[in-house]
């Protein structure tokens, strides 16, 4: 799993191991004790540790670290000692709200994702041009809109295909440009939003891992806004 010590920027992967409530075996990375954080593969944190900062026990794949200050101590050898059982790791189970939680940061990454990689417009020629749908394209295309309502040609604008100049759109299809990529916005911010309530609704930890982004969201999730963007598409 990945683990972020609170020391260092970047997460480094090894296993963390529960032993009991004051103390965590680490094994796989280079000894730390500035408290940690544990992430998933997305990079959401979904188990804070920062108080594990003592060095109980260093071992011979990792070490062990402790919250209550404690320290190892080898005790003091016994005539023919009886060996004590091992008590079994508990592995980290992670609870039903930090599985949601983790689900929930996971689709707002893809619905980023899809909205940065923008959309396909078909122009009055008949033509399909691409245009990308990062933060700084969103913002300059409302400021596009106002000129499209103010009735002016020769709109200057660009394609996602970094090999092409930027070029002029008549009002016309700068009108299409503006509306069909604010329309795709609102429809993945509506659909992200009501996915997230239903995301938090489960209460099977088995469910919550089966959501995927674009999946159908149950009629008693969707927004009304929702339900009248879907009757709208072909």
């Amino acid at each position: 799993m990945n683990i972020l010590f609170l020391d260092q920027k970047e997460p480094v992967e090894g296993k963390v191991i529960k032993q009991d409530n004051s103390h965590i075996l680490i094994e796989g990375v280079e000894k730390n004790t500035s408290g940690f954080l544990l992430l998933t593969e997305k990079g959401c944190v979904f188990g804070k540790y920062e108080e594990f900062i003592t060095l109980y026990k260093e071992e011979e794949n990792g070490f062990i670290l402790s919250n209550d200050g404690s320290v190892y101590v080898e005790p003091e050898p016994m005539p023919e000692p009886e060996p004590e059982p091992e008590p079994e790791p508990e592995p980290y189970e992670p609870t039903l709200e930090d599985l949601q939680e983790a689900k929930v940061a996971e689709m707002n990454m893809a619905q980023q994702g899809i909205i940065a990689a923008g959309v396909d417009v078909v122009l009055t020629d008949g033509t399909t041009e691409h245009f990308t749908l990062e933060d700084h394209d969103q913002t300059s295309l409302v400021g596009l809109q106002s000129q499209v309502v103010a009735g002016e040609e020769n709109i200057p604008w660009h394609t996602s295909d970094e090999k092409q100049h930027c070029k002029f759109y008549s009002n016309a299809d700068m009108r299409k440009i503006t509306t069909t990529a604010m329309n795709y916005v609102t429809w993945h911010v509506t659909y992200f939003r009501d996915l997230r309530i239903y995301i938090r609704s489960l209460t099977e930890k088995e469910d919550v891992e089966k959501v995927t982004y674009g999946m159908d969201i149950p009629e008693a999730y969707q927004s009304e806004p929702l339900k009248a963007m879907m009757a709208q598409k072909p």
